[in-house]
């Protein structure tokens, strides 16, 4: 029986029960525990030893990962990661957001227009995953727009570091609509929540040539104004649910050696986040 649980600033217990349940399904004995313990501060990694597997949220990974004594070189690289398995050797941190940004620039291939742009909404862990996915299908050229100008420009300064031949620049919430059509994608890594009033500056769409991209990682099952505009534009979209699914999916993979039925999961996680 494999436990495992999931650290995150945000409660999404529904979901990780409905993977555990979908892992049941295929065979794989499993259980959810959900954390009630601290996530403020980690002082250490002791309490998780009960633990096989863990999921963890782009804010709560930094913490975790300066406990840790083995990490590949990619991760280290990338500076974000959204799980670890227990190994004989102590945990190993994986992203798998990132490889589910790569499944889906492969299939999208030659619709991608790596000339244009990429404006990215958001300054956390999910916008530097969206960036090095990008960067290494191609792209180059990066926007940041964050309400928090000074977590923008941490990010820049640590991607110009990481990754050689990047360009990112930052532009502020109130200069969007004065952007030029140049950008063939879109990433939004913002809360789908009433008052985020990004999301109405970046529905103008001005900036975005037609027909575009627009990655949407806001997990709800409601189209936000963005998601809901860019549908109504012709602007081809892949929602946060797709990218929740994909990392799922690979997690059962990497932690638990199973493989479960993407459709059916993908139809679970619209109720969970319903």
């Amino acid at each position: 029986m494999k436990k495992w649980t999931a650290l995150s600033t945000t409660n999404e217990d529904k979901r990780w029960q409905a993977l555990s349940d979908a892992l049941t399904a295929k065979g794989c004995e499993n259980e959810f525990v959900p954390w009630s313990g601290e996530t403020g501060l980690i002082e250490n990694l002791e309490a998780f030893e009960v633990f096989d597997h863990i999921r963890l949220s782009s804010r709560i990974a930094p913490q975790i990962m300066k406990h840790l004594k083995v990490q590949s070189s990619w991760t280290t690289l990338l500076g974000v990661v959204d799980g670890m398995n227990r190994t004989p050797h102590g945990w190993w941190p994986l992203c798998a957001l990132y490889e589910a940004f790569g499944q889906v620039l492969i299939q999208l291939g030659q619709d991608l227009d790596t000339r244009g742009n990429v404006l990215i909404a958001g300054a956390g862990g999910m916008a530097r995953t969206a960036v090095a996915a990008l960067f290494k299908g191609g792209f180059q050229k990066f926007l940041i727009t964050n309400f928090d100008e000074s977590e923008a420009q941490n990010l820049i300064k640590d991607l110009r570091a990481r990754f050689f031949g990047l360009t990112v620049n930052w532009v502020p919430t109130d200069k969007i609509v004065l952007l030029p059509g140049e950008s063939s994608v879109i990433i939004n890594s913002t809360p789908s929540i009433e008052d985020n009033s990004l999301l109405v500056e970046l529905s103008y769409l001005n900036f975005l040539k037609r027909p575009g991209f627009l990655f949407d990682l806001s997990r709800r099952s409601k189209p936000n104004a963005l998601l809901q505009e860019a549908m109504d534009a012709g602007v081809r979209s892949v929602n946060g649910i797709e990218f929740a699914a994909r990392t799922d999916i690979l997690w059962a993979k990497w932690g638990f050696q199973t493989d479960i039925d993407g459709g059916a999961y993908r139809e679970t996680l619209k109720s969970a986040f319903a």
